[in-house]
């Protein structure tokens, strides 16, 4: 006779087996039509997935998206990018979107910024802006940094930074006692069992995982979307690996919080939604005051959550367009 114990079993086996063998969903027509605006760079012999258009303003913007997300995440900022600046670019980071997610490999902060590095040096674009989000804020943290150590060497080479805007992403020692990761994201940092969990994906858990960031809420097929190009080859496996930047943020505090965001040597724009519960409200923007007083600081309406630019594109936009329009005309220093 079967126990009750060895059904159970059975039961949870098949359980795993179906979580572990769900397809990934199909791209819908708008992730279609956003794959084929794009292009490929390798880099270390990965392809990474950007997209490069022209704009009618002036100047070139460099887009780095957040966690888990991709550059799919500024599609709706777009039109506003497109009239402040003549070259917008946006870039999937490794592992994330449309770019190359290899499970075996050392993803972190240092390796992406690299990838930045030599994708705008392709792409022959000498000077940039930088519009960032979560943990796209350290990538572009680790440029600012590497921008500030060329200044004090006085070299002529590398790639020029002409301002930062960074929205809803705390350093997480900057921010101590108020940056609040998700349970799932502790639980994918755990060995073994975060690479197990990252198998173990569904759409309406994530949804309901996903969704709670929001303070303005994506629509049904907006969370499709974003659940779509996670899973896109298989995106979900690899965020235990990515994820390790929350240690590397840990451990970089000194050069990206106190070398970077508090000394920047170009203008810094912060654009938050108050309605995060990753860095809440009014603990995360009166702290971001107090070390960074220099910098501006815009907190949107209190429905905004963690997604500025796809919750509230339009204020977003707007802010970001009236801080460029606001930059005084500056030679950049070597």
């Amino acid at each position: 006779m079967v126990s009750v114990s060895q059904v159970a079993v059975g039961v949870l086996g098949v359980v795993i087996a179906v979580f572990f063998l769900y397809p990934p969903p199909p791209l819908s027509q708008r992730l279609l039509s956003w794959k084929q605006r794009g292009k490929r760079y390798l880099y270390n012999d990965l392809e990474v997935f950007y997209i490069d258009e022209a704009g009618s303003g002036k100047g070139t913007v460099f887009c780095l998206h957040g966690f888990p997300t991709s550059s799919y995440d500024w599609i709706k900022i777009m039109p506003s990018l497109k009239d402040q600046f003549a070259r917008v670019v946006l870039v999937d980071f490794l592992g994330m979107g449309f770019s190359e997610k290899p499970e075996d490999y050392n993803y972190s902060i240092f390796d992406q910024a690299d990838m930045v590095e030599k994708l705008a040096e392709s792409l022959a674009i000498s000077s940039t802006h930088i519009l960032a989000h979560d943990m796209g804020d350290t990538v572009a943290l680790e440029l600012v940094a590497r921008y500030k150590e060329r200044q004090e060497r006085s070299e002529k080479t590398g790639l020029v930074l002409t301002s930062l805007c960074l929205s809803n992403g705390g350093e997480e020692r900057l921010f101590q006692g108020k940056y609040y990761p998700r349970v799932l994201q502790k639980i994918l940092l755990i060995p073994v069992i975060g690479d197990i969990a990252s198998r173990l994906s569904f759409f309406h858990l994530f949804r309901r995982g996903f969704g709670d960031i929001f303070g303005t809420k994506p629509t049904y097929e907006e969370f499709e979307d974003f659940y779509a190009a996670i899973r896109y080859r298989d995106g979900n496996t690899v965020m235990p690996g990515i994820l390790q930047y929350i240690k590397e943020r840990s451990d970089n505090e000194d050069r990206w919080v106190y070398g970077s965001l508090k000394a920047a040597p170009i203008p810094v724009l912060m654009v938050y939604g108050p309605a995060d519960p990753i860095n809440p409200s009014p603990v995360f923007p009166d702290h971001f005051r107090k070390i960074a007083p220099q910098h501006k600081l815009v907190v949107l309406d209190k429905s905004i959550g963690h997604y500025p630019q796809w919750e509230d594109p339009d204020n977003t936009g707007r802010s970001y367009t009236e801080f460029i329009k606001g930059l005084k005309p500056n030679k950049p220093k070597h």
